[in-house]
């Protein structure tokens, strides 16, 4: 076995080849058949495919901090492996550059509900000062270049680790990264994914993002790992290393599922309607809600049932076999995350009641969130709504019974005024039957993520080409060639 790892041209043909025809092919397909305004497709596969391998990169960054912070050695023989990972953050603070000058140039576009002043209703209004053009710019920005920066740094001063003077300066440099990201996930999670419908907000939204795409990254590992000893190289790393990598996702995996069902649960038990509508969206949108008990299933019942046990997670097979599945999985998860919004019907200027906020006084544009929101997704019920609010109308008015508080009529005859408008929205725009979302799960999105799949393979095995992978003067490595696990 061989220890240097070498790009060669066979390999690189076929990596670069798969990004750049899933890319051209998925750019193209995206600009000239999107039946959406502003491309929406497009923007929406560039922001869902960036930031997911940005969080599958961030995963090798963080795992090689954590490890030289808590004085970790048993990862030492393959621990070049992750650094290379973290190179894909590089492209990733160069995609969201594009993002965000494509927020500037067109409004209309992502992040139209707060971008674009004339779209913003109350419950954006308030959260004006956090959701503005020039304050996610300078997030995204500083935070994805902080992200590039300390992956440069790792690639450069962690796999030249020759003794315990340089072992204690990369402590350093990896307890700043560990302080820039634990802020930064969370803040860049809100941002990018959870401003997408600013009505909306979770406590857990940013801990359910690092556990997701946690999860794909150290399944991106394994696979790594995997393949690159059946290339011949990687001769230290045992069954030992595959397993307690293994583990990681595995236990990511049930975090994941924990913090999933508890933001569904608690938004829930709350009754929260700025929190509810998100879930009765996706659910009233028959692919949405496939999607999230596939991604489920996946996510949390496959691991559960197939690398439970210790021998599993020791096989190669069906550990790199659960791998995929759980990339596939947790890419899924952020399809359901990302796309309703960017690809919902009527998205462009008129969704969440912005020409009701316009035309009506401030008290009516203080509806809650699940009656603005709401309206917009029941769009085959709505003239059985219409007749249900006439006929109460009606049925008050015959037997006198308007002794109601003036508030009260109000919100009724509002709530009534909204579901008529996005009735009239609904049928205007799409004709007969109920058309919530223009998103699909086809062609444009396999090849965008094939061509993201590529770009981030090839950014890691550059970082790899011409490599000892094994830091031989790294004083932790005999103790890495060495590591076992024992059960009595």
């Amino acid at each position: 076995m061989s220890n240097t790892f070498t790009f060669g041209s066979s390999l690189k043909k076929w990596v670069l080849g798969l990004a750049v025809i899933g890319l051209v092919l998925g750019v193209i397909l995206g600009f000239f058949f999107d039946e959406t305004s502003h491309h929406s497709r497009l923007w929406a596969n560039l922001l869902l495919n960036t930031y997911y391998f940005a969080g599958i990169a961030v995963t090798g960054v963080f795992f090689i901090a954590a490890h030289q912070l808590g004085y970790g050695g048993w990862h030492t023989v393959f621990k070049k492996v992750p650094i290379a990972m973290g190179r894909f953050l590089y492209v990733a603070f160069f995609l969201f550059l594009i993002i965000v000058a494509g927020m500037w140039i067109s409004p209309e576009g992502l992040y139209s509900h707060w971008a674009d002043p004339h779209h913003r209703d109350s419950i954006v209004l308030g959260k004006a000062p956090f959701l503005t053009r020039k304050a996610y710019t300078l997030g995204v920005v500083v935070f994805f270049g902080l992200w590039a920066l300390f992956a440069y740094i790792l690639s450069k001063k962690f796999v030249l680790i020759r003794n315990w003077k340089e072992y204690s300066s990369a402590k350093k440099i990896s307890a700043g990264f560990l302080l820039v990201f634990g802020v930064s996930s969370s803040i860049l999670s809100w941002w990018v994914i959870m401003s997408l419908d600013p009505h909306w907000y979770s406590t857990l939204f940013g801990w359910y993002n690092l556990a997701s795409y946690f999860c794909a990254g150290f399944a991106m590992m394994i696979l790594l790992l995997i393949g690159l000893k059946k290339m011949g190289h990687l001769p230290s790393v045992t069954e030992d290393h595959i397993h307690d990598v293994a583990k990681f996702m595995f236990g990511f995996s049930v975090f994941w599922t924990y913090l999933m069902f508890s933001q569904f649960l608690l938004i829930w038990y709350a009754n929260i309607p700025e929190a509810t509508v998100w879930f009765n969206k996706r659910f009233d949108i028959p692919m949405f809600k496939a999607i999230f008990f596939l991604a489920l299933a996946i996510n949390f019942f496959l691991p559960i049932l197939a690398i439970l046990k210790r021998d599993a997670k020791r096989n190669f097979w069906t550990v790199g076999f659960v791998s995929i599945m759980l990339i596939f999985g947790h890419y899924l998860d952020f399809y359901h995350m990302v796309m309703v919004e960017p690809m919902a019907a009527g998205h462009h200027g008129e969704a969440h009641g912005d020409d009701h906020a316009d035309d009506h006084s401030e008290d009516h544009a203080n509806l809650s969130a699940e009656n603005i929101l709401y309206a917009e997704l029941v769009a085959d019920n709505h003239e059985e709504g219409a007749h249900e609010v006439h006929s109460e109308e009606a049925h008050d008015e015959e037997h006198g019974l308007m002794t109601d508080s003036h508030s009260e009529e109000s919100h009724a005859e509002e709530a009534h005024g909204v579901v008529a408008g996005a009735d009239d929205h609904g049928h205007d725009a799409h004709g007969e039957g109920e058309v919530l979302t223009h998103a699909k799960l086809g062609l444009v999105e396999l090849l965008f993520f094939l061509g993201f799949l590529g770009m981030f393979l090839f950014m890691t095995f550059t970082g790899l080409d011409g490599e000892d992978l094994e830091s031989v003067e790294d004083p932790f490595l005999e103790e890495s060639k060495n590591h076992h696990v024992k059960y009595s």
